[in-house]
């Protein structure tokens, strides 16, 4: 008898178990979830999971003006169910500085010359679940280097029954202004007959994933992703007895005219290195193809008490950086 109220007392715990969660499965159902109004990560979110205010690091080409396209999502399982209108404006200036201080950056703002805002209020439609809020800069060349930030908030959403996020309400946007070149590519590459055990091959290319790093409006910086990315380590690919390595703190500043498409200057941007370089005097079409954004370059790298070792590079252009 104690072993059959045992194992009904057991068989109905478990009977209502399976009906509890049963009944909670809505609680946790994400398309009986509500939505929410919200900026979206449309760049790299560089602020620390700590920040009370996130932060996304964008870069803007540097064009006389260009768009660059904010996003306010509605985020959930949920499409919009009517248009949604979404009013934006500047985020306080305190906001920035709150941002500062908990996370010991030095951020500034930027300066009202150099961004507008073409409209501060834009519709989710219907069925939708985002929508562009348009930033026009000009001369954003002045943005490089400068460490400027703007923030955005969402004022009001209308109909207002709907929910503005409270995480992604606000957003800071941190600005780098950067070159045509700038990007990820496929550089291919071969060497010189030298005497510093590097492979030769007159036919076979070698391969190597680099950035062009914007260090001006004319000028990037080459950098081999397969050997790190700090300026004052081997950055330049090299293949040695069949195996990847790279040149020692060797890091190719290639300057160009975007006019003319013409690379005018091939220098090492190490400064304390030996090695230097220079054009090929030989090669009178080191160019860029401005459609396909591919780099043409044939240079000497140079060193004392050394023979010239020529290296003909070939970029080709992959995705953003």
């Amino acid at each position: 008898m104690k072993l059959f109220y045992k194992i009904f007392f057991c068989s109905t715990a478990a009977l209502l178990l399976t009906s509890c969660l049963k009944d909670d499965r809505n609680l946790i159902d994400p398309a009986n979830t509500n939505n929410v109004i919200e900026f979206a990560n449309t760049a790299n979110l560089t602020s620390p999971t700590t920040s009370r205010y996130p932060l996304l690091s964008v870069n803007i080409p540097m064009q006389p003006s260009v768009t660059y396209n904010a996003v306010i999502s509605y985020s959930g399982a949920n499409n919009a169910p009517e248009d949604i209108t979404v009013e934006v404006e500047l985020a306080s200036p305190a906001i920035l500085t709150a941002y500062n201080t908990q996370n010991r950056t030095s951020l500034v703002p930027t300066p009202s010359t150099l961004y507008s805002l073409p409209q501060t209020k834009v519709v989710i439609p219907k069925g939708a679940r985002q929508v562009n809020f348009p930033i026009v800069f000009t001369n954003s060349n002045l943005l490089f280097g400068q460490g400027y930030a703007l923030g955005l908030t969402i004022k009001s959403v209308s109909p207002n029954n709907h929910i503005v996020s409270g995480n992604f309400n606000t957003m800071l946007f941190s600005l780098s202004g950067i070159n045509a070149l700038d990007g990820i590519y496929t550089l291919k590459y071969r060497f010189g007959t030298n005497d510093r055990n590097y492979d030769v091959t007159p036919v076979t290319w070698f391969y190597s994933d680099v950035t062009l790093v914007t260090a001006s409006v004319n000028t990037s910086t080459m950098r081999n992703l397969n050997a790190g990315t700090s300026i004052t380590t081997g950055v330049h690919a090299a293949t040695s007895l069949g195996l990847p390595t790279s040149i020692p703190t060797f890091v190719p500043l290639l300057t160009y005219d975007l006019t003319s498409l013409r690379i005018t200057n091939v220098t090492n941007n190490t400064t304390t290195s030996t090695r230097t370089a220079l054009p090929n005097p030989l090669v009178t079409d080191n160019r860029l193809d401005a459609t396909s954004k591919t780099v043409f370059a044939s240079f000497l790298l140079r060193e004392t008490g050394r023979p010239d070792m020529i290296i003909n590079d070939t970029l080709i252009y992959k995705s953003p950086r």
